[in-house]
């Protein structure tokens, strides 16, 4: 899928899944823009991708999304230098765990503009370009845990639901204009060395949940061209989601937060 004139646009697209993806992209023949904190990771990515793949055009955006006025600022960029893009794949959040008071209320609101803002704001920017470049893809990051409302991980928790809903959503609108909006739902993904250690540490039913980037980003963008709505990697996986939806919900919260809270205690 080598297409000279469009592009697909990956937002954290340096570290951890975002990284995967592009890289997944790039094997795929896709010409790639990648949109990350301009930092060593996004400069090594790309210079890899360059390396590895000469086939493809590549660009990089090194900007911080949680920043007011970023999502603007990325598509002035792709405006300005011709970049037509027909796959948005907005990748960048993160999560933070713990006493829901004792977490700063600043992380709190970066969470809540990089994981829900940005990503709004990305697709209002960018839908009118998509109808004109269709068929045409957006790829929401959402969560496992968009089925499963953690205690201890409230705030991060609520950004997935909003992305859940939304995508499903928008998804909707979308089908008319011949733009497929997928919500992609990871669980545990290993996305540095710190945490794989801690999943080596704790065993084989660690590694039952637990998935690599790579093939996460596999399966995503699979899925993601053949327009399935929902996509969750993993049989494991799967299964909680299927069963998240059958336990009823007061029973459902009594183990979450049990299981939990003794993961918050052991990070103490």
């Amino acid at each position: 899928m080598n297409n000279q004139q469009y592009y697909t646009l990956v937002t954290g697209g340096s570290q951890g899944i975002g990284r995967a993806l592009s890289m997944e992209c790039a094997k795929r023949g896709m010409n790639l823009l990648i949109v990350a904190l301009e930092n060593e990771h996004l400069n090594n990515t790309v210079e890899e991708i360059k390396d590895t793949y000469n086939n493809i055009l590549i660009h990089s955006l090194g900007i911080d999304l949680s920043k007011k006025e970023a999502a603007q600022e990325v598509f002035s960029w792709c405006k300005e230098n011709g970049f037509e893009i027909n796959i948005l794949i907005n990748n960048a959040g993160f999560g933070r765990s713990g006493w829901f008071e004792k977490i700063p209320l600043e992380m709190y609101r970066t969470m809540i503009q990089l994981n829900n803002q940005a990503l709004f704001e990305l697709c209002y920017h960018f839908i009118p370009m998509l109808k004109e470049n269709k068929p045409a893809h957006i790829m929401n990051m959402s969560s496992l845990e968009a089925y499963l409302p953690t205690p201890y991980k409230a705030a991060y928790t609520a950004t997935k639901h909003f992305v859940f809903a939304y995508s499903l959503a928008l998804r909707e609108e979308m089908k008319q204009f011949g733009v497929n909006v997928s919500v992609l739902c990871p669980g545990s993904t290993v996305t540095n060395e710190d945490g794989l250690k801690r999943i080596q540490s704790q065993g084989k039913k660690a590694k039952l949940v637990v998935m690599m980037p790579e093939p996460v980003a596999e399966i995503a963008i699979t899925d993601l061209l053949n327009n399935k709505q929902i996509i969750i990697p993993g049989r494991v996986n799967k299964f909680i989601a299927f069963l998240s939806k059958r336990i009823p919900i007061r029973r459902k919260m009594r183990l979450l937060e049990k299981l939990f809270r003794s993961y918050v205690q052991e990070e103490a």
